[in-house]
């Protein structure tokens, strides 16, 4: 297959239709195999090896002839189709039928109809990374399955008991084992008790700062190295970055991948601190990423570039899953638009760029370099969104360009708003002599220079729309 397959189960032509269209577009060139019923889609399985499985299967739960939950249940008895993931599309709204496709059936995740495009998207995206990663280690790593079996066995064990946990050495141990897979700020607010009182569903709302990261043209990457080449840089890129967050008071929630999303939480502190944590924690990984291409620039292999995004606001943290598989997670759209921030650093060629709230609690009065970037507008948000660039980490040039030439700019920025753009093109054109290779200052010539030729309208209130996530 050229890219990862997903098979749509839908009685309903409009449903599928509507699936097929939000994922066909997207650049991970998924391919999509569209089946009408529980029973067609079980005929189409039965016709394929393992090699030609689907990655994800979209399943509608009420189907005539034989019923999403029917359906599952199948499934679920097959040795190569069970380790499919499964995403429930479901009209119901009822939170037992809920728990139960999710606890009882097995089901992966589930998406009520109807359902926003970008939120489809993402849980697609997440499943298939999960099943990817999944695969990956088992092809690349038996050892590490034994180990989580023998943990699995050790922690039943000891739930068996009732004993208390924290009494008993075995409890230690098997603590320190589970903060390798859940990390310790989590545990103290999903299980308070100890781990024998451990429940699914646990969840509390707070205002947190999100700082996600990704490796640039990560693709490219893998492919110059061998598998375990890749998994040995990959890990070691992972271990040189945790200090950088933890010592700025953040813990790491996931590692997605290449990817990186972490969580600055201090309850002693105000959520200005916590800002400003994430902002400190992102410089740091900058430097730590400058000596990790010291070292590959030494052993004559490509270097490493990273975006970094960092948004503020109310988050959801608990555990999702059911009694026999879970996890800790932290969910929300301010998770979601840290992402977006991140993924338009490659858009504005810079390496950090937080949102007005972040920007907004850690005040104009701070020790970073800081400059307005511009009024954009992404997917799965209605209001315009302020950002900005931290460029702390930029080499000593390109700084004192920015330094030098930041207060010019903010003002043509506001020319351009206003429509000015003769005035606005000569404002960039003097940060362009004073910063040649300043990619802002680039980006805001070209639209001014196109802006005259074809006006926006007078309707037009600044903000650049990205249509990608």
């Amino acid at each position: 297959m050229s890219g990862n397959a997903i098979l749509v189960v839908d009685d309903s032509r409009t449903i599928r239709n509507q699936v097929l269209r939000i994922l066909s577009g997207e650049e991970d060139g998924y391919v999509l195999h569209p089946q009408e019923n529980g029973q067609q889609a079980l005929q189409w399985l039965s016709g394929r090896n393992e090699a030609e499985l689907p990655d994800l299967i979209l399943l509608d739960r009420n189907m005539p002839q034989i019923s999403g939950d029917e359906c599952i249940r199948i499934l679920k008895t097959d040795d190569a189709w069970k380790q499919i993931p499964v995403l429930f599309l479901t009209a119901q709204s009822d939170v037992k039928q809920l728990v139960h496709g999710l606890a009882e059936l097995e089901a992966d995740d589930y998406l009520a109809k109807p359902f926003d495009p970008d939120e489809l998207r993402a849980r697609v995206k997440a499943l298939i990374r999960v099943k990817t990663a999944e695969d990956q280690t088992r092809k690349l790593n038996k050892d590490l399955e034994n180990s989580l079996v023998i943990q699995k066995k050790a922690f039943s064990d000891l739930k068996d008991t009732k004993l208390q946990l924290a009494e008993t050495e075995a409890a230690v141990r098997l603590t320190r084992v589970f903060e390798k897979f859940v990390p310790k700020e989590f545990l103290k607010r999903i299980a308070p008790d100890g781990l024998e009182n451990l429940k699914f569903g646990q969840a509390e709302s707070d205002f947190k700062t999100i700082l996600f990261s990704d490796i640039r043209a990560f693709t490219q990457l893998s492919e110059a190295y061998s598998p375990q080449e890749l998994l040995d840089f990959l890990n070691n890129y992972l271990r040189m970055m945790n200090p950088a967050i933890m010592e700025h008071h953040g813990f790491v929630d996931k590692f997605i991948g290449d990817a990186i999303l972490a969580i600055f939480d201090r309850p002693d502190q105000s959520d200005a601190d916590e800002a400003l944590d994430a902002v400190d924690s992102a410089l740091s990984m900058l430097a730590v990423l400058d000596s990790i291409n010291e070292t590959l620039s030494a052993e004559r292999k490509a270097r490493v570039d990273i975006g970094i995004g960092i948004h503020s606001g109310n988050v959801i943290i608990g555990t999702v899953g059911f009694e026999e598989r879970m996890d800790s997670t932290v969910l929300g759209d301010t998770v979601n638009l840290a992402s977006r921030l991140e993924n338009l650093t490659k858009y504005y060629n810079c390496q950090l760029i937080i949102s007005e709230a972040t920007m907004a609690l850690i005040g104009t009065e701070n020790r970073h370099q800081i400059r307005e970037i511009d009024l954009v507008s992404v997917k799965g948000r209605l209001e315009p969104l302020q950002i900005y660039e931290v460029f702390d980490a930029d080499r000593h040039e390109q700084k004192q360009a920015k330094l030098q030439s930041r207060d010019n700019l903010g003002e043509a920025i506001q020319l351009y708003r206003r429509q000015c753009w003769d005035d606005a093109l000569e404002r960039f054109e003097n940060c362009e002599t004073i910063g040649p290779e300043d990619p802002l200052v680039q980006i805001y010539i070209n639209r001014c220079r196109h802006n005259r030729i074809q006006p926006p309208g007078p309707d037009w209130n600044g903000v650049h729309a990205f249509d990608h996530k």
